[in-house]
């Protein structure tokens, strides 16, 4: 079944990227809905999905900060900056 994701108004659309050091983890959240997707596409489902009735909000990303691999096609493959 495909997901469902509703986009936000355009004014309430964002994407935050933190370094969790204590946790060593690098946390990507998202309520861009073509990010998501390729998100989902280039590293796989997301830690937490925010929903509301059958829709997708936003999703969110833990990726382990020794997991250079994945973090490296987050940067290159993902496309995070593209507006």
């Amino acid at each position: 079944m495909a997901k469902l994701y509703k986009e936000a108004n355009k004014i309430e659309t964002e994407t935050t990227i933190n370094v969790l050091y204590s946790k060593k983890i690098l946390s990507i959240y998202t309520n861009k809905v073509d990010l998501e997707k390729r998100l989902n596409k280039t590293i796989g489902e997301p830690k937490k999905e925010y929903i509301k009735g059958k829709s997708i909000l936003a999703s969110l990303w833990e990726i382990p900060l020794d997991d250079i691999s994945t973090i490296n096609k987050v940067i290159l493959k993902a496309d995070i900056y593209k507006s």
